[in-house]
């Protein structure tokens, strides 16, 4: 899928969409169109440019330069279709050439910035030779018209249409009439002319609305501070990982996103942790960290190694709207299947589970679970799932959220500042077991006591029965 479906179904990547500083109405379509990069030299290429990028705003240009630039780029317009019509060999009419020359005029003017600057990632090619076709004046101005300077016939036939306009003008709208043919035929001309310099036009075009996105990925990276990702062949992993979406709203109520490590290497890691332990935002930060990379953004962490997947599939719940009129049950299980059809494919794919079969009964819900863990280990595929049961038996690495910390002053605790007393950090743990604070934030809560009290009387009873 392209850039512009995966922002469809992950409100993550809208969010860093969003918040990028897109010049251009190219440029949007351009990162709109790009697609899910899953060719190491591809991804490779698109860091190295980004990283050349970064280093060039930063030491090469002025805020003026920057300014400057954008401005620029701002000016553009959405000209594809009428390269399509050069492409094809059309005769374009005054619109497109207008379009042309105030690209052209447009690509010299960055090129020029780009050049004094020394930017040499790419070059722009000269487009002052298309220039001299569209304004044989040499006004230098952003407009078209078929000038009188394309032809002397057609000079003297205009100066003679408007002499005769009050005198006679029924022999005027003749003449008109004539000018109309022969500007059609200047029309011909210039557009066999312009199409010798179609392949210089899409590439400028193009690179112009890559350099926009790059610039916008650039400025991303300071404003979130992201890091340059390494591809690796066999593992993920990430130091101080953590969500550019959630962090902006926590800083929004002057709280911090606690950054966690975590890695991924082939064999299915089963995560437990208490509820509002934040199982589910890491989830959604490991699907947002694998597109960005997969789209050549740097990632929200301190440190990242980053293997390659064909598709990253996110599970939650939530998020599944095309089964309309199926239970929860259903839809998740249709997803869990459509995992697994593109694991048996040979697809490579990055599987992010949030409380598989959670609403089910625990006995069909934990053999679910431990069947999928099975069948994702089999085919050595990334897979990451939460879970409340305890009891899986299947191999699988187990990470914990260590939860609520400062046992010993739960007094402290309280409904707006729960969240203060949460460690996100994880743990590998070695016992198939689940933490059991529900109760106790259900205290926290101040929930009605009596249901509070009934319910540690049959976790007790349950407790005494094992």
């Amino acid at each position: 899928m392209n850039f512009k479906e995966h922002i469809k179904n992950n409100e993550g990547l809208r969010f860093i969409f969003d918040n990028l500083k897109i010049s251009s109405i190219p440029a949007r379509d351009y990162l709109m169109q790009s697609k899910f990069m899953d060719k190491p030299f591809h991804i490779k290429v698109e860091l190295q440019y980004l990283e050349y990028t970064i280093d060039f705003v930063e030491n090469s240009l002025s805020s003026s330069d920057i300014d400057n630039l954008k401005l620029r780029m701002h000016q553009l317009n959405n000209i594809s279709g009428t390269l399509r019509n050069l492409d094809k060999e059309l005769v374009l009419d005054d619109i497109q050439l207008f379009e042309i020359k105030n690209f052209s005029l447009i690509s010299q003017s960055i090129n020029k910035i780009l050049c004094d600057k020394g930017f040499d990632i790419f070059q722009l090619h000269d487009l002052s030779n298309v220039i001299e076709i569209l304004d044989p004046d040499k006004s230098g101005e952003a407009s078209f018209y078929i000038y009188s300077s394309y032809s002397k016939k057609l000079s003297d036939l205009r100066k003679k249409q408007q002499q005769l306009l009050d005198e006679d003008p029924e022999k005027a709208e003749q003449i008109r009439l004539n000018c109309i043919e022969i500007e059609d035929t200047i029309r011909e001309r210039l557009s066999q002319k312009l199409i010798c310099y179609s392949k210089h036009l899409n590439i400028n075009f193009d690179r112009i609305a890559h350099l926009d996105v790059l610039i916008a990925k650039a400025m991303l990276v300071n404003e979130f501070n992201l890091s340059k990702p390494l591809i690796d062949k066999n593992i993920t992993e990430y130091k101080q990982v953590f969500n550019p979406f959630i962090k902006s709203i926590l800083s929004e109520q002057n709280k911090e996103f606690q950054a966690v490590d975590i890695s991924l290497d082939q064999k299915p890691v089963l995560i437990t942790g208490a509820n509002m332990s934040g199982k589910t935002v890491l989830l959604r930060t490991l699907a947002l960290s694998q597109l960005m990379f997969q789209f050549g953004f740097y990632v929200p962490a301190k440190e990242a190694k980053i293997k390659i997947v064909d598709d990253v599939i996110l599970s939650i719940g939530d998020n599944a709207t095309e089964y309309n009129g199926l239970s929860s049950f259903a839809m998740e299980i249709l997803n869990i299947n459509s995992i697994i059809e593109k694991a048996k494919s040979g697809k490579i794919i990055l599987a992010l589970v949030d409380e598989l079969a959670r609403t089910t009964n625990p006995d069909e819900g934990k053999a679910l679970v431990s069947a999928f863990v099975d069948i994702m280990k089999k085919y050595k595929l990334d897979t990451v799932i939460t879970t409340h049961y305890s009891g899986i038996k299947s191999d699988c690495r187990r990470l914990r959220v260590k939860g609520l910390k400062d046992k010993s002053s739960s007094e402290k605790i309280s409904v707006k500042n729960i969240n203060d007393f949460m460690d996100y950090s994880l743990m590998e743990v070695k016992d198939d077991t689940v933490p059991t604070e529900a109760i106790r934030i259900a205290e926290i809560l101040n929930v009605d006591k009596d249901l509070i009290d009934l319910a540690k009387s049959y976790l007790m009873a349950a407790k005494k029965l094992q």
